[in-house]
């Protein structure tokens, strides 16, 4: 079948890279975002107008860059009788097909309810049925107006979808209208929090309805400057999906960590996540992500598209409103009418006191003034509202017409009258009952009222479908999480086995030690005999740096400083140590000649004493195919002192996983030589693992 545009839900997650859901209080939501998104496509060389968006065939234009614009809008009503709401519902997208093969697709929704008396004040009597009665047993009803925005990129062959941050549409109309999510406000600025505002932002941060991060920047006296801009050009970027926040000075810190709490607290210049669901009493505040100083210089200019991603890929996981299904009906039965309005023959003729030619007369309501007071467009305008919630009670949409304001002329309002007259002639004319012994006419009304709902049923039924495969898309992911815990669950008892038997060890160590008088059971180590694993990525390496002498680290702080934004980066880290004084202990006993044999070999049986890390972490080369294709061996080729090659370049296949699986999946690569000339292990990466012939 032949139809109008209707609405889709979005794409898997693989193509969805921004989705933005918000409340707001303010009574022209939708003629807001109508305005606002009509403009936007002004701005991209389409002829749009609020009226023809509405009610209009799809615009198109090329520009001179050779981007190919198609935008669509769709706009309804869903009447429920018994408790005389009205969902006002509003659909417009624009997709963009560039040369290069990507196409770019942004939908905004939004959905308004309103009662009966909210639009017009009627008697009771006026409560008859509706001229079409769509009302079904549904808890779907959104209480709050809301409005929903996705960012789809399909991206051409051997591409993978990118996140570019928040498109100017959402910020235009977050300028416009007040958005929040929960009692949380939704802007495109960078919040400056003083000492007076902590008790607000705590509020904000512990409210149980929020479903948005709110990310908080203490103060970072060295970089004062660099931070604001950073956090200035965060706020741009996730505008609508987060909230970025600086607290203003030492003071302002303070009296955040006070009312927080040190487990929940920020410091040092750096940047905290808080997700949603943050408790005062947290029983995982690390979960909570934190993002030192020194990561963020460790990043340099990459450090904000980093913290961004992160944000965006959040934003994507949340699912559509409770109420979209009530949007999609309705819009579905508006492109149904659209269409069969086109495609449909006239029907016959009927008796009837109102025909096409003739003025349907209109009263004004009480309240105005006759002529002589009130100016004739002024009173036209209020005549004309009168008629628009009229049409919006018995289950029409004047959407499409264009609205008058009081300072129209008499010519634009005369316009608007006619079209809401024309709009309601036809209704009437569609609905009115047929005389008795027109047979032919009924039966023509009964098939075209079978034409309309065997349409609506087949487009209810394509919502579904997309539906259905949404729902096998979100499956699949969760097949996918199911594994990763399969797998966190496995590594979790290998661990909890390998530290019973060390507690095991240690115990039988000290009654050995106590039975030779040298008591030392309850004594603890010195720190400086076994540092603690620092908290971050970054941390580890600037330690190892110091601490490990046989180890040389290359320029990888940034790929590592990537990983530090994701929840188990502390995980990480500390495996990342354990890889890393593992290396070191191996390259000092083979530089003393105390070992002659590979790392992987000291992992499977190491010196007494001495530190390792499972075998089953360490490969010592890469595939076949790995090897020999000059693009995935180049990804594997870092930086090396002259004295090591004489090309400062060198392939290093060897590596540690420090996960088994996941994305992000962490390796460690690096090339041996403590057996060689300068007797030392060279790291070359510590980062996200590196592609393969099936793995991007």
């Amino acid at each position: 079948m032949n139809s109008t545009w209707l609405p889709r839900e979005s794409a898997g997650s693989s193509a969805l890279v921004y989705r933005s859901q918000f409340t707001s209080p303010a009574p022209d939501l939708r003629e807001q975002a109508t305005e606002q998104f009509a403009s936007w496509l002004r701005s991209k060389g389409l002829p749009a107008t609020a009226g023809s968006l509405l009610d209009g065939p799809p615009l198109e234009a090329t520009g001179r860059d050779g981007v190919r614009c198609v935008a669509h809008g769709a706009a309804a009503s869903y009447p429920d009788r018994a408790s005389g709401r009205h969902l006002l519902a509003a659909a417009f997208q624009l997709e963009e097909r560039q040369p290069n093969g990507d196409r770019w697709v942004t939908s905004l929704t939004t959905a308004t309810v309103v009662r009966q008396d909210a639009l017009f004040p009627v008697q009771a009597e006026f409560r008859q049925p509706m001229l079409f009665d769509h009302s079904r047993e549904t808890d779907l009803w959104p209480e709050r107006q809301w409005a929903w925005l996705d960012l789809e990129h399909h991206p051409g062959a051997d591409r993978h979808p990118l996140r570019p941050g928040s498109p100017r549409i959402i910020r235009d109309l977050l300028a416009r209208v007040e958005g929040t999510d929960a009692s949380l406000p939704l802007t495109s600025e960078l919040l400056r929090i003083t000492e007076g505002h902590i008790e607000e932002l705590v509020g904000w941060i512990f409210e149980a309805e929020r479903r948005v991060p709110v990310i908080v920047f203490s103060p970072d006296p060295q970089n004062a400057g660099e931070q604001e801009r950073f956090a200035n050009r965060l706020a741009r970027d996730v505008a609508g999906v987060a909230v970025v926040a600086r607290l203003a000075d030492v003071a302002a810190a303070a009296a955040f960590t006070r009312r927080i709490g040190t487990a929940l607290h920020v410091y040092g210049g750096g940047m905290r996540t808080y997700l949603p669901g943050a408790q005062p009493q947290e029983l995982f505040p690390k979960r909570h992500r934190v993002l030192s100083a020194a990561t963020r210089r460790a990043l340099g200019g990459r450090s904000a598209n980093v913290v961004r991603d992160q944000v965006l890929v959040l934003s994507t996981r949340r699912p559509p409103p409770a109420s979209y299904p009530l949007v999609q009906r309705a819009l579905a039965r508006r492109s149904v009418r659209r269409t069969l309005g086109h495609q449909r023959r006239p029907l016959p003729s009927r008796p009837s006191t109102i025909s096409g030619t003739e003025p349907l007369a209109l009263p004004l309501p009480e309240t105005v003034e006759p002529a002589t007071s009130v100016p004739l467009d002024w009173a036209g305008h209020q005549a004309n509202q009168v008629v628009r919630a009229s049409l919006v009670l018995g289950g029409l949409d004047p959407g499409g017409i264009p609205v008058s304001a009081p300072e129209s002329t008499a010519a634009q309002v005369a316009a608007e009258r006619q079209a809401l007259q024309e709009l309601l002639l036809d209704a009437v004319r569609r609905e009115a009952p047929p005389p008795p012994d027109s047979e032919n006419s009924d039966l023509a009304v009964r098939l075209a009222e079978a034409e309309e709902e065997n349409a609506v049923l087949y487009t209810e039924i394509e919502i579904l479908e997309a539906r259905l495969s949404a729902g096998q898309d979100a499956l699949t992911a969760l097949e996918q999480l199911r594994y990763d815990h399969e797998f966190a669950q496995l590594e979790l008892t290998d661990a909890e086995r390998s530290a019973d038997h060390l507690r095991a060890r240690v115990r039988w160590l000290e009654s050995e030690l106590a039975a030779k008088g040298a008591h030392l059971i309850g004594v603890a180590l010195p720190p400086e005999q076994l540092p603690e694993a620092p908290d971050s990525i970054t941390g580890v390496l600037e330690l190892a740096a110091d601490r490990f002498s046989r180890l040389v680290l290359g320029d990888t702080a940034e790929a590592a400083a990537r990983l530090d934004v994701y929840p188990q980066a502390e995980r990480w880290a500390i495996k990342i140590w354990q890889a890393l004084e593992a290396l070191d202990t191996y390259a000092a006993a083979r530089f003393k000649g105390d070992w002659s044999n590979s790392f992987l070999a000291w992992c499977q049986e190491p010196l007494p004493g001495h530190a390792a890390v499972p075998a089953t972490w360490v490969a010592l080369k890469e595939s076949e195919t790995t090897d020999t294709n000059p693009k995935l061996r180049k990804a594997r080729t870092f930086a090396v002192p002259a004295e090591l090659a004489a090309s400062r370049q060198l392939y290093m296949p060897a590596h540690v996983k420090i996960t088994q699986g996941g994305v992000p999946s962490p390796r460690l690569h690096f090339h041996d030589d403590s057996g060689g000339t300068t007797g030392r292990v060279y790291v070359g990466y510590v980062g996200d693992h590196l592609p393969t012939a099936s793995f991007s």
